[in-house]
């Protein structure tokens, strides 16, 4: 059985136990449910059927490739979540840079765009967990990158350093957030080797709909190899016009490189319930904060 699997579920906090959505495993050729996978710009983005390259020997992973000059190659992985409504979710998985190391936007959330107001474009609220292609560290993860609301063009504006550093870049919630970082480091390329590596990512929008309700009680969260890197409460980081979450983008755009690279991703879990409280399903035990 391909050991692909998206599990999505909504989460009803305000109206009862969660449920499960869907499952989705990649085990039949050219199934890919309702996940939307494509390329453009030179990139490719396919399933292997190699056990021996996936993760644990599965049927199957998903792999992107970009090319070499790196002038802004694109792969994704989109999948719609604009149906459930919702203002948080969890995504886990597993994933491997095995050879050349370099940098993409790994993972995006969306917000559903309120359109054009102003001036103002693009004006979706866009998280990113991005790995670097602009450091001396190509493929570390060192931020997570986010909007304050600030404005309603709302991408990544702002930002939470791995490393503890330049807190007030978080925008108008510095003061009254709670930043933790618990290993005050980013998590450099060197720790890929050609191993795999387990990822988790939490996103909760801020609540309100005006700029008179609108409250500071966003949050943001990485994990990897189970060790907490961010962990911020009492943020704000979205817009009040803006909806709630429309979709997520595994890989993304990457560009700036000289070498050609791939990326492998395996087992992905998405949930809009946080498994990391201890009021949710399966909360983990292999969470470790130093």
């Amino acid at each position: 059985m391909l050991q692909f699997i998206f599990v999505a579920l909504i989460s009803n906090y305000c109206f009862g136990e969660p449920y499960t959505l869907t499952e989705q495993s990649f085990d039949k050729e050219g199934d890919t449910g309702k996940w939307d996978i494509g390329s453009q710009s030179g990139g490719e983005v396919s399933i292997s059927k190699e056990p021996s390259l996936n993760h644990e020997g599965s049927l199957g992973s998903l792999v992107a490739r970009y090319p070499t000059p790196i002038g802004g190659s694109y792969a994704w992985a989109v999948y719609d979540l604009s149906e459930l409504n919702s203002d948080r979710i969890y995504v886990e998985f597993w994933a491997k840079m095995p050879e050349v190391k370099h940098g993409l936007k790994f993972l995006k959330v969306f917000g559903r765009n309120a359109g054009s107001t102003g001036g103002d474009t693009n004006n979706y609220s866009n998280t990113t967990f991005g790995l670097n292609y602009n450091s001396s560290e190509p493929g570390g993860l060192s931020q997570v990158a986010f909007g304050d609301g600030s404005k309603i063009a709302n991408d990544t504006q702002n930002v939470v350093n791995l490393d503890g550093a330049y807190k007030n870049w978080i925008g108008r919630s510095f003061g009254t957030a709670t930043i933790n970082t618990p290993q005050n480091a980013s998590w450099d390329s060197n720790n890929w080797g050609t191993d795999w590596h387990h990822f988790r990512f939490y996103v909760k929008y801020n609540s309100g709909d005006s700029a008179e309700n609108e409250v500071a009680d966003g949050e943001l969260y990485a994990e990897v190899d189970g060790k907490v890197y961010v962990q911020a409460t009492n943020v704000f980081n979205r817009h009040f016009s803006n909806g709630p979450i429309d979709r997520i983008e595994l890989f993304g755009w990457s560009q700036g490189g000289s070498s050609p690279f791939e990326i492998w991703i395996d087992n992905i879990t998405v949930s809009t319930e946080n498994p990391l409280l201890s009021n949710a399903p399966k909360p983990p035990s292999n969470v470790i904060i130093k």
